[in-house]
């Protein structure tokens, strides 16, 4: 066994704590994992969406379920919440200093991309580091690539971009506006700490409906 706990965490293996303080983690390799998804809020109506952080979860519906609990705080911090697998956004390279992403993308990332059907994406920007990516438009493409670079002449911008993350409009979970407000209202009994007392799973059983019509 190693002399120092292994980690994931790089706080842990840099601090080189010796084993005797406890032991390695164990294998999840024959467990079942929960995915991670990505949760945007929108602050306020017409404001942007913004990456408030993930959640865990077996599904997109348990995922914006547990996103609704985390970061909505009743309504009253967010009109609208989307959520997405992680596997499902696609990240550009991130830029050091001042330079632009943006200057670095050419139509050239299309060559051998595999493109489909005409498909609408959704475009986030980080503008600093520290701060959250924010939805800055969706478009239509038929490849990540393809959005990309149509991201370019569609959302460049005076000051420089650190990273953009692509996502198809489809792999999202969102619910916005009246619908969302009217998550927060429970049955007439006021069951407040019965989770299935409220809207939320009707309004994402309508959503998937609709995107499947």
């Amino acid at each position: 066994m190693s002399d120092f706990l292994n980690s994931l965490d790089p706080r842990i293996n840099r601090l080189n704590i010796p084993a005797e303080f406890g032991t390695t983690f164990p294998s999840k390799e024959n467990k079942d994992q929960f995915v991670t998804f990505e949760v945007f809020v929108q602050p306020k109506e017409n404001k942007a969406y913004q990456h408030e952080g993930i959640v865990h979860a077996p599904t997109i519906d348990m995922a914006f379920l547990f996103a609704k609990e985390q970061f909505s705080r009743r309504g009253m911090s967010c009109s609208g919440v989307w959520v997405v697998n992680t596997n499902n956004v696609k990240v550009s390279p991130i830029t050091e200093n001042d330079e632009d992403i943006y200057d670095f993308i050419h139509e050239e990332i299309m060559e051998g991309a595999e493109k489909g059907n005409s498909e609408n994406y959704e475009i986030f920007h980080l503008k600093k580091r520290g701060k959250q990516h924010s939805h800055v438009g969706s478009l239509e493409a038929t490849c990540y690539e393809e959005a990309l670079f149509k991201a370019k002449n569609q959302f460049q911008e005076e000051k420089s971009i650190l990273n953009i993350w692509v996502a198809k409009t489809e792999d999202f979970l969102k619910i916005e506006g009246q619908e969302f407000a009217d998550i927060w209202e429970t049955l007439p009994e006021k069951k407040y700490r019965d989770a299935m007392d409220y809207k939320a799973t009707d309004k994402i059983k309508k959503f998937k409906a609709e995107q499947n019509a």
